[in-house]
């Protein structure tokens, strides 16, 4: 169904819709029916969700029914070659995935964003009904045999036309293979009954992690304390909430990762006091521990289950580095390049020790050392040290940054009805391409409010796919038996069983139509003050975060393949971070900061305008004197650490009957712990942090990946935009233009715009003209492992 896109009112005004939202005006244009949330007609109340997940799962019935009849080799009755039939067996695949995500991914974000609580239920439920169906296809053998029937009759050759088709074939058939499609009738329930709860068990683990407490066993204490006189020595530090004082003791309790905490571990001189704060953010209670071990051994159970040595094996089948010995020698060569660095890092702290110190620096010293460090270094004269930079200023640079390096630029278009948005505070950003016009949407919901997911995140709301090929009205002749339920008590009903429909549009250049992305771009920023009238103004690591994600968005918006399941940011773990890690490199380059610098200075000053060229000069050396700047391989020294951790906690390790996590948490530390630290003193045995660590919930045998797109974004922006790259680039290489037109183009074209539908390893090889990229496995890892960070 062709949706038409009908007249919308835009404005190119984005600094002001971000920094002066008292300013907008609605739109009051008369429609039939107004969109409901986020533009969809059928969405104006949250029991409309509920409804739509209802029909979107007979939808889904009729699809799966259709490709059992159509591609399956006992009832195939598609007479194409077998090119076409495989092609059309995936088109039908990708198509069922994307019925179901259109309702999954909306609502993911509504229940995480959302400020009506009906709204939240709603997404729940609706969550909730789909991926449990989805569940069910996972082990639907009939649909497995289909898949797998077309795909056994094309060619083994890398026709290009069959890569992307081939790339999401795969995905679906490990999908099938992890959970148990060739296994025996047995061992599949087993594997379903291991997977059951290995969900249950994950979410009580990452609750936990994520508490002030851990999962708490009764009777434990979450809270440290301090006194008035401890807070009294750090003054203003402490932060704006006043502390409650008990009369007899004199002390107030504190949360161990609250702010108070942070400020006394990072400001008091007494070392004393640091160590009982450090000690208490260390602490994780028996059954939190518990709940990570039994984790860490259901996914070795579910791994060799399913023909696999560890969980390590199973995350890494379908990602860039493809296997733990290939990570692990990764992980090694970088940390042997940071090491030496990491001890020079620990010897500038030393000069900042009283004189004559012989104490080693323990781990509850380096924050407050390193403050101290950059406090003597960092001149207080220096204008960069108070600049922040208002939302809308960031925006408005990052869409000439687009405009500048990509032809795209943002527009800021008004809802078309009340309910589009969820806040007043969200912003609807039309993307634009100069060659193809508007090529998606970007809901930026970047303020602070009660209740609000907290961090920064990116939600896919739609992806971009082919779809004229779908003739959808086919899908009514392969209805089943009526009174055999699709899910639970929900039945076959054809006048019942409408999806949610998508806007679709040509492009130009490409046969056919597609649906164009949408995605909600989040953060928590301070919102702007609606009474005084002032904008919401980030700190420089917060301009960093917004650069970061916004990296997310545009590879959204550029990525757009014929298939949904690798659209944009659908791709390899180790591969999704590589354009959000880019951005920050722009974020700090001299034109982007020169920008930023000229929107924000005060117009009625002069000295400001007439000095920004000075100022980004400060702004540069206050970054490089920032603790971020002083302290980096430190910091990359503790990533690289939880990543081998991450490594051996889902290796065959797990296996052992006598398998302590504490244990090799503490050994891990030990070996990755600088020279002249001291963290195995006494205090060895209390450390036990290694159960708070949640990301080995949602990045399991994957944590690497971060570090890995930062060595390789670095290597990018050395190659195409850093005008000074360390080691210059080969003699008669171009001089790059930090927002060269040109490179940017390579970029987009050579590896933004296929998202995950094709190998990255080709990508890297092609932006970067080495060979020795594209076949990846070893030998690619050890071109990677040699580029290092620090040359």
């Amino acid at each position: 169904m062709l949706l038409r896109i009908g007249r919308r009112h835009f404005t190119t005004n984005i600094r002001a819709s971000f920094d002066q939202p008292w300013l907008r005006t609605k739109n009051n244009t008369l429609q039939q029916r107004p969109p409901g949330l986020l533009g969809y007609p059928e969405l104006s109340h949250p029991e409309e969700l509920i409804r739509l997940s209802e029909q979107t799962l007979r939808r889904a019935g009729l699809i799966v029914s259709r490709i059992v009849h159509s591609f399956t080799p006992h009832h195939n009755t598609n007479p194409k070659l077998p090119q076409q039939a495989f092609l059309d067996s995936i088109t039908a695949f990708d198509r069922l995935s994307d019925v179901l995500c259109r309702v999954i991914d909306l609502a993911e974000s509504i229940r995480n964003l959302h400020p009506h609580q009906e709204w939240v239920f709603a997404a729940n439920q609706a969550h909730q009904l789909l991926s449990r169906y989805m569940n069910t296809l996972n082990t639907h053998k009939e649909l497995y045999d289909a898949l797998d029937f077309t795909l056994a009759r094309v060619s083994k050759d890398d026709d290009p036309k069959l890569v992307a088709a081939k790339t999401v074939a795969q995905q679906f058939i490990r999908d099938f293979q992890r959970h148990g499609i060739d296994l025996s009738g047995r061992e599949r329930k087993k594997l379903v009954e291991i997977s059951d709860e290995m969900m249950a068990v994950g979410r009580m683990f990452f609750a936990g992690a994520c508490s002030s407490g851990g999962a708490e066993e009764e009777g434990s204490s979450s809270s440290t304390w301090t006194t008035a006189e401890e807070v009294r020595q750090i003054g203003s530090m402490i932060g704006p909430e006043p502390l409650a004082f008990d009369g007899q003791e004199g002390r107030a309790l504190i949360e161990p990762n609250g702010w108070p905490a942070h400020a006394l571990l990072r400001y008091h001189p007494s070392a004393t006091v640091r160590r009982r704060i450090w000690l208490s953010q260390r602490q994780s209670p028996d059954t939190q521990v518990i709940l990570l071990e039994s984790l860490l051994k259901l996914r070795y159970q579910f791994a060799r289950l399913t023909g696999k040595q560890n969980w390590a094996e199973v995350v890494l089948e379908d990602k860039m580095l493809g296997s733990p010995a290939n990570v692990r020698r990764f992980l090694d060569g970088l940390a042997q390049e940071t090491r030496p660095l990491v001890q020079e890092e620990s010897r500038r702290l030393r000069q900042v020790m009283p004189p004559g110190s012989k104490d080693p620096i323990h781990p509850w010293d380096r924050d407050y050392y390193s403050q101290l460090l950059v406090a003597s270094r960092q001149s207080a004269r220096n204008p960069a040290a108070k600049m922040r930079f208002s939302v809308g200023n960031c925006l408005e640079t990052l869409s000439s940054l687009f405009s500048q390096i990509y032809g795209i630029s943002f527009e800021v278009e008004a809802p078309q009805g009340p309910e589009e948005v969820w806040d007043e505070l969200v912003v609807k950003l039309a993307v634009i391409d100069e060659a193809e016009g508007r090529i998606g949407t970007i809901y930026c919901d970047l303020f602070d409010r009660p209740d609000k997911s907290s961090g920064a995140a990116h939600y896919t709301v739609r992806c971009s796919r082919r779809t004229d090929l779908d003739q959808a009205h086919l899908d009514f002749q392969f209805l089943d038996d009526p009174h055999r339920p699709v899910i639970d008590q929900l039945f076959p009903d054809p006048l019942r069983s409408e999806p949610l429909q998508v806007p679709v549009s040509p492009i130009p250049g490409k046969i056919g139509t597609y649906q164009r992305p949408v995605v909600v771009f989040s953060c928590t920023f301070e919102p702007p003050n609606l009474i005084d009238r002032q904008p919401s103004l980030l700190a420089w690591s917060e301009v960093e975060t917004l650069f970061h994600e916004m990296g997310h968005a545009i590879h959204s918006m550029i990525g757009q393949t014929e298939f949904h399941n690798v659209s944009g940011t659908r791709c390899p773990t180790d591969f999704v971070e590589l354009p959000s890690i880019l951005m920050e490199h722009f974020a700090r380059s001299k034109p982007v900061l020169r920008q930023l610098i000229r929107n924000q200075a005060d117009p009625h000053k002069n000295d400001q305008i007439r000095d920004v060229e000075g100022m980004v000069t400060g702004f540069a050396d206050f970054q490089a004197g920032s603790e971020a700047g002083m302290m980096r391989a430190t910091e990359t020294y503790s990533q690289l650490q939880l990543a081998v951790l991450d490594q051996l906690f889902h290796s065959e390790i797990v296996a052992s009957p006598a398998f302590d996590s504490t244990f090799e948490y503490q050994r891990v530390v030990r070996e990755y712990e600088p020279a002249s630290s001291s963290a195995f003193s006494e205090d060895a045995g209390s450390d036990r942090w290694h159960a708070r660590f949640g990301h080995l919930y949602g990045y399991g045998a994957s944590y690497y990946s971060y570090l890995f797109d930062r060595v390789i974004a670095q290597k990018i922006w050395a190659t195409l935009f850093d005008p000074n790259p360390t080691p210059p680039l080969a003699p008669g290489s171009p001089h790059n233009d930090q927002l060269s037109r040109a490179n940017g183009e390579r970029l987009k074209h050579s590896l933004l715009k296929f998202g995950g539908a094709r190998d990255p390893w080709i990508s890297l090889a092609e932006i970067l003209n080495i060979d020795q990229l594209a076949d990846g496995g070893f030998k690619a890892v050890d071109v990677v492992r040699k580029w290092g960070l620090w040359k």
